[in-house]
């Protein structure tokens, strides 16, 4: 008995082997001379996830502002909706700024944006490759909200504000060197790492006011991520996890009314999910 199963043991093994093998025999190997062309040329779309990173003043909560023309026009008691009168306003402090995601599922992530761009990859080395999307776009939306102490001659009360920040549309130029594993059938890893030179221009929502939390138009950003290579039959696809972080100070000199006064500078900083079509 004991003779006999293991006599079944050993040709069940041996049909595995052998199955193997036949599978292996019969993988196409798409592309197979690909990465030896000098340059490619392709597409990525993606969704990016862009926020600030806030440097707050020291104590922010405790510095006391005195200028009621300063206050948001909308600030008013949360129970009767009535705005505060400046007769019965005496000062007011800033005492939270959190991230706002306006109804997004996900407590303190920010909403989605999309990208879409053009590759240009420069073979240096089978494994090495000089990249560049010129000319990609991204366009993105950032909120944060604050909650303010507003001191009354008849006690303070503290309301919640967002400060409605308009759309961010970026047009950036990244620049990778990026290293790429052996193939494995038909699917490669790879590293990349970089930077980018980036412009922003923003626009208003319609019906926004212009109290929001201005950005300078240029910055400058390090870039680092992975993904992998697929292979197929006409083309390379991609899908890949992206982060930058700007080096520059964005924070615009020209900030309007409550929004900037906790702040001592802020960064951009931004996480994207590509798929590339090369």
């Amino acid at each position: 008995m004991k003779k006999t199963i293991k006599i079944a043991l050993l040709f069940i093994l041996a049909l595995a082997f052998v199955s193997e093998v036949q599978a292996q025999a019969r993988k196409v190997i798409y592309l197979q001379n690909y990465d030896k062309a000098p340059y490619h040329f392709g597409i990525l779309l993606g969704s990016n996830f862009m926020d600030y990173n806030l440097m707050l003043k020291e104590n922010y909560q405790d510095i006391i502002y005195t200028n009621y023309q300063d206050l948001p026009t909308a600030v008013g008691d949360p129970n009767t909706n009535i705005p505060i009168s400046e007769e019965n306003f005496v000062s007011y402090q800033i005492t939270k700024v959190e991230r706002d995601t306006m109804g997004w599922a996900f407590h303190n992530i920010p909403r989605a944006g999309f990208t879409i761009g053009v590759i240009g990859a420069l073979r240096i080395t089978d494994n090495l490759t000089f990249r560049m999307s010129p000319f990609t776009f991204s366009l993105s939306e950032i909120n944060y909200r604050y909650t303010i102490k507003v001191n009354q001659t008849d006690g303070s009360k503290e309301f919640s504000r967002r400060s409605h920040n308009p759309y961010l549309t970026c047009l950036e130029f990244p620049m990778h060197l990026k290293y790429r594993s052996k193939r494995y059938n038909n699917v490669a890893a790879y590293l990349f790492a970089g930077g980018s030179p980036k412009l922003y221009f923003s626009f208003k929502k319609k019906g926004q006011d212009f109290n929001w939390l201005k950005s300078k138009a240029f910055d400058v950003a390090i870039e680092f991520g992975t993904g992998f290579d697929i292979y197929n039959q006409w083309f390379k696809t991609g899908v890949e996890f992206k982060f930058a972080f700007g080096l520059l100070n964005a924070m615009n000199d020209d900030q309007v009314f409550y929004y900037a006064q906790p702040l001592n500078a802020f960064k951009n900083k931004q996480f994207q999910i590509s798929f590339t079509f090369e």
